[in-house]
């Protein structure tokens, strides 16, 4: 018997690229990627509408009816902070700067934003259904992306998509879920470098008796244009582009010992940090994060946490003329879906 009410054990978020910009991939296989996230309240229409409110045409009402006109469709996707597998990571950076991955598995994708020109966005189509009603966002590229670890849980990440256009469809995908790998924020590190650590397995100062968590957070710059395209049909943006500069904050949160005190000093503020972030499991999956920072500041004896005293160091993403951030995601993905 059909599936008749939605339900949360029917949802799920399928990911295909595409092979252009404005035309959707289609969901009616198994292709594409079953993402390892919750679909419940992702998804925002974007829909503008003008109310034709305070009109002078003489009636008591606020509005008249069939007055109201559509100015703008920007869906959005949002997914919240949550446990992220190593099989979804890879397609967010992949959509900012169309990754090829290398290695025989676990496969190595490597983010590597440039300096001084902006980077191939590759767009994915969403599909997402709660087993009754199924829709399409197509054009999708990521404008947010925030990623953090504790001791006490698994790598987290949340994200923000920005869309061309959502569309109900008979598709019914039949994308099967692969085996998930997490990984375990005790296995995260930092590392201090006096340059900036151009490699995954880069050398430097390792600190990993004092860092209790850290959280990364990334503005590609990316987002859809909404242009005057003189379509009547297509209200929606006239492509994607990157329009904002690359912009990121880490955070790290550290105990309070002598070692910390000397390697993220109050005197560090305004200063450059090259940092690394770190975390690779015994068959060598894992995600790596390597930052050019300006100490924005440097929270002393700021908080506390079952009775130990932590520092908060807070680092923006600068450039050192070559460099701002490098991410490698070593994931089972052996290729872009």
């Amino acid at each position: 018997m059909a599936v008749t009410l939605g339900a949360k054990s029917f949802t799920k978020v399928v990911a295909k690229s595409e092979a252009a910009y404005g035309t959707p991939a289609t969901f009616a296989d198994a292709n594409g990627e079953l993402l390892h996230t919750d679909v419940v309240g992702i998804i925002d229409a974007g829909v503008v509408v003008d109310l034709a409110d305070d009109k002078s045409v003489g009636i008591r009402p606020r509005r008249v009816a069939a007055s109201a006109t559509v100015t703008a469709k920007a869906p959005v996707v949002t997914f919240g902070e949550a446990p992220v597998s190593l099989r979804t990571l890879p397609i967010l950076f992949d959509a900012l700067s169309t990754i090829t991955p290398t290695g025989a598995g676990p496969y190595a994708w490597a983010y590597a934003p440039s300096q001084t020109d902006v980077d191939t966005l590759k767009t994915y189509s969403l599909y997402l259904t709660d087993g009754v009603q199924k829709f399409i966002v197509d054009g999708c590229v990521p404008t947010e992306i925030s990623l953090s670890a504790d001791q006490s849980g698994l790598l987290q990440m949340g994200s923000t998509w920005a869309g061309r256009a959502l569309s109900t469809t008979a598709n019914t995908s039949t994308a099967a879920f692969s085996t998930q790998y997490f990984i375990p924020g005790r296995l995260f590190g930092l590392k201090t470098h006096s340059s900036f650590i151009t490699a995954k397995t880069g050398t430097g100062t390792s600190y990993s008796t004092y860092i209790t968590n850290w959280n990364l957070s990334l503005s590609p710059g990316a987002a859809p244009l909404q242009v005057l395209n003189g379509d009547t049909a297509n209200v929606n943006a006239g492509g994607v582009a990157y329009t904002g500069a690359l912009d990121g904050t880490l955070e790290l949160t550290i105990a309070s010992n002598s070692s910390a005190t000397t390697s993220f000093p109050v005197g560090d503020i305004g200063t450059t940090k090259f940092v690394q972030v770190q975390g690779i499991d015994a068959s060598g999956y894992g995600f790596t994060a390597n930052v050019c920072g300006v100490v924005e500041n440097v929270s002393v004896i700021g908080s506390e946490s079952d009775g130990l005293i932590l520092n908060t160091v807070t680092l923006q993403l600068a450039s050192n003329g070559t460099n701002s951030i490098l991410c490698f995601i070593d994931s089972p993905l052996s290729t872009r879906p």
